[in-house]
């Protein structure tokens, strides 16, 4: 045994102890960073830190009527660094985006998406990936 193999141990213990709260972090994180971009790039405007977070709550509960590009956003986002989207395109389709849409902007069929959102949402279901649809 060499003194790395208690460490593994310990590393994959704490991942499966944290990964629910990792997934919850980076989920809010993600759409944080979209929130800026989206702001900055595609609405572009200015607001004050009030009304961002504003926005952001809003887009949370899925109130905002930004949330559909907010959301198709994040998803850009995310797989543009190779990242899971699902999530967010989820939460862009929750939030009234159709398929087509959410294809168009990751660059996928609307058939890809659909498959991707119900992966999601069935390991959603059966507690397999935590972090909600945020």
């Amino acid at each position: 045994m060499t003194a790395i193999d208690p460490a593994v141990s310990r590393i994959q213990s704490a991942a499966e102890l944290g990964a629910e709260s990792f997934a919850a972090k980076m989920a809010n994180s993600s759409l944080d960073a979209a929130i800026d971009v989206w702001l900055k790039r595609v609405a572009q405007r200015k607001c004050t830190p009030t009304q961002r977070a504003r926005l952001l709550k809003a887009v949370e509960r899925g109130t905002a009527a930004e949330t559909v590009e907010i959301q198709l956003t994040r998803a850009a986002l995310l797989r543009a660094v190779g990242l899971d989207e699902g999530p967010a395109a989820a939460a862009a389709a929750t939030a009234g985006a159709t398929y087509a849409e959410i294809g168009a902007v990751l660059g996928i069929s609307g058939q890809g998406v659909g498959q991707k959102v119900r992966a999601y949402r069935d390991r959603s279901a059966d507690g397999s990936h935590p972090g909600g649809l945020s």
